[in-house]
C-alpha cells in the first residue's frame, strides 16, 4: 500500500465489504492488488457448524476453478485455519501454522499450495462475532517472493478494521436470517405479509403473499403498487391516505369479493417511535381462507389424541366435506360416520362441525 490516502481508501473498502451486493468479494480483489498477492481468501464459519456450512470468498491471479474443486474435495481438511488455534489479531506464516510433521500431511498441503501459486502465505483470525468465526489468508507465488516485516505490519494495521467489519457482517447476517425466519414462520401459519413504504409501494412480501399476488384474483401487483380487486378497490388507497387507519388496530378490507376467491386484508400503519422513519410504513396482513392448509392425519393424531380413523375423519371435515361425504370417502356407513363424527367433536370439546373446522385450521398441528 502506498500513502495515507490509499490506506484510507482500503479502510473505507473494508467497511463497505459486509454491505456489498456480493459481500467481501470486491474487498478480496482490492486487498490482493494492494498487498501484491497472488491470492486472498476470507473464510466465515458458524462456530457450531460443520465444514459444509463454511463460506469462502477468494480472489486469485490465476484461474482458480480447478484448484478450488481440488481444495474443497481433498485438501480442505489439511488447511491449518480449519483446525489450528489462532489468537485474534495475530498474523502467522506457513512455518508457524504448519510445522513439519512425521505423518507428512504438512508437506502434502504445502505441495498443493505451491502447485497453485501460494508458496508463501500469511494467516490471521478475525475472531468470533455472534457465533460466526472469520479468517483471512493472503498468499504469493515464488515470483513475488516472501512477505517482509513491513508488509506483515501493514496487514496488522488493517486488522482492527477487518475485525470490526467482521462484526458488522455477523450482525447483518443475523438480521437477514431473522427476517427470513420470520417470513417463513408467517408463511407456515397461513398469513400473507406485504410491507409498503410511505408512498404505498411494495418493498417486501413473504411466500404466501407472493402466491396470492401472482394468482391475481383478489390482489395484484400494479407495477410496484398493491392493487385490490373487487368492490373495495378504492379502500386501500383511502387507508394509506389516512382515512380509516387511526391509532387503533388498523382497517380490514375484503378483496376480490366478487371473484369467488375473497381475501381479508388488515392494513396497519407501522410506527417506529425511536427510528428515523426509513423502511416500511404500512404492514398488510392477508388472510386467505381458501389457502388454509389442513394438517396431516399424523399431525392431528399428535395434537388432539385422535385414533387414526378419527384423525382422518377430522381432516376430511376440515377440507369442507359433509359428514356423509367424509364417511363415504372412508368406506363407512352413514351410521358409522355419525358415530365417528360425534367422537371427533367430543375429543376436541366442540359441539358443531364449524367449531371443529375452526379449531383444526387454527391449531399448531398445521405447522407439524
Amino acid at each position: 500500500m502506498h500513502g495515507a490516502s490509499m490506506h484510507g481508501d482500503v479502510i473505507a473498502a473494508i467497511y463497505d465489504a459486509p454491505m456489498a451486493a456480493q459481500p467481501w468479494a470486491e474487498l478480496s480483489g482490492r486487498l490482493r492488488r494492494e498487498l501484491d498477492c497472488s491470492g486472498t481468501m476470507f473464510k466465515f464459519a458458524r462456530a457450531d457448524a460443520a465444514d459444509g456450512r463454511t463460506r469462502f470468498i477468494f480472489d486469485t491471479a490465476w484461474d482458480a476453478r480447478e484448484s478450488w474443486r481440488l481444495y474443497d474435495s481433498t485438501y480442505r481438511y489439511l488447511d491449518p485455519t480449519c483446525h489450528r488455534p489462532m489468537a485474534p489479531g495475530a498474523v502467522y506464516d506457513f512455518d508457524q501454522m504448519m510445522p513439519l510433521s512425521p505423518d507428512g500431511e504438512a508437506e502434502r498441503y504445502l505441495g498443493f499450495c505451491r502447485s497453485i501459486g501460494a508458496s508463501h502465505a500469511l494467516f490471521t483470525y478475525l475472531g468470533e462475532h455472534r457465533g460466526v468465526r472469520a479468517w483471512l489468508s493472503i498468499s504469493r507465488d515464488d515470483a513475488r517472493g516472501r512477505f517482509d516485516d513491513g508488509e506483515a505490519a501493514a496487514l496488522v494495521a488493517l486488522l482492527p478494521h477487518l475485525q470490526r467489519a467482521a462484526a458488522i457482517h455477523a450482525r447483518l447476517e443475523a438480521e437477514r436470517n431473522s427476517a427470513t425466519i420470520h417470513a417463513a414462520a408467517l408463511a407456515d401459519i397461513g398469513v400473507g405479509v406485504i410491507l409498503l413504504d410511505g408512498g404505498g409501494a411494495i418493498i417486501s412480501t413473504n411466500r404466501l403473499a407472493d402466491r396470492l399476488l401472482d394468482r391475481g384474483t383478489a390482489i395484484v401487483r400494479d407495477r410496484d403498487r398493491l392493487k385490490v380487486r373487487g368492490a373495495n378497490g378504492a379502500a386501500l388507497s383511502r387507508s394509506l391516505a389516512g382515512a380509516g387507519v387511526g391509532e387503533g388496530d388498523g382497517r380490514v378490507i375484503v378483496a376480490g369479493d366478487g371473484a369467488g376467491d375473497p381475501l381479508h386484508l388488515l392494513v396497519r400503519p407501522w410506527r417506529d417511535e425511536q427510528g428515523d422513519g426509513a423502511g416500511a410504513a404500512y404492514v398488510v396482513y392477508v388472510d386467505s381462507p381458501a389457502d388454509q392448509a389442513v394438517p396431516r392425519v399424523d399431525a392431528l393424531r399428535r395434537r388432539f389424541g385422535f385414533t387414526y380413523a378419527e384423525a382422518r375423519m377430522a381432516a376430511l371435515l376440515a377440507e369442507g366435506r359433509t359428514l356423509e361425504a367424509a364417511g363415504e370417502a372412508m368406506g363407512l356407513t352413514l351410521a358409522s360416520a355419525r358415530t365417528y363424527g360425534k367422537r371427533v367433536l367430543a375429543r376436541v370439546g366442540a359441539t358443531r362441525q364449524a367449531d371443529l373446522v375452526r379449531m383444526i385450521l387454527t391449531s399448531l398441528a398445521r405447522l407439524d
